[in-house]
């Protein structure tokens, strides 16, 4: 058993290690000026950016309370033993759908920046667009968009805002 339990740590570390170096870790700094910078854009387009990013955030936080009071009632179910699988899938359903609205939301938020964008820099959005939603998202295992519970902020790893290009 215990060598079975080495094999599969092994395993693990080994494939931890392969995918991530497969995967090169995200550019440093905000989205917004990793776009700004790769894309080369104008004092006009900067100033185009900074409003959509305004937009932006300001939506995306009126819905992240909504996807983190959808999944606490979720969870909420649990204390119910005799919780139908149609409950479940409800609740379940209910959360998809505000995660679905804020990913479509993001989604549009990217279409309008590159629409603020010439031909060359679109096609430079369109090779970079994966690099920036990888600075978007938390870390592996760490903490979703809107997902509060955990150290207080600014404590020891405590929650830091998402930023958004």
């Amino acid at each position: 058993m215990v060598i079975l339990l080495l094999v599969a740590n092994a395993a693990t570390i080994a494939t931890f290690w392969v995918t991530r170096k497969n995967n090169p870790p995200a550019p440093k700094g905000s989205p917004a000026d990793f776009l700004s910078k790769e894309l080369n854009l104008d004092a006009n387009q900067k100033v185009q950016l900074e409003k959509l990013v305004k937009e932006h955030r300001e939506a995306a936080e009126s819905l992240r309370p909504k996807v983190r009071e959808a999944k606490d009632a979720f969870f909420d179910l649990m204390k119910n033993p005799t919780i139908s699988d149609s409950s479940k899938k409800a609740a379940a359903q209910n959360v998809s759908a505000i995660t679905e609205q804020l990913d479509l939301l993001t989604f549009d938020h990217f279409q309008k920046i590159r629409a603020i964008c010439n031909v060359e820099q679109q096609k430079k959005f369109d090779a970079i667009i994966h690099q920036v939603t990888a600075m978007m998202a938390p870390p592996p295992g760490g903490p979703g968009p809107g997902d509060h519970h955990g150290p207080p902020p600014g404590g020891p790893g405590g929650d830091h805002p998402p930023q958004h290009p």
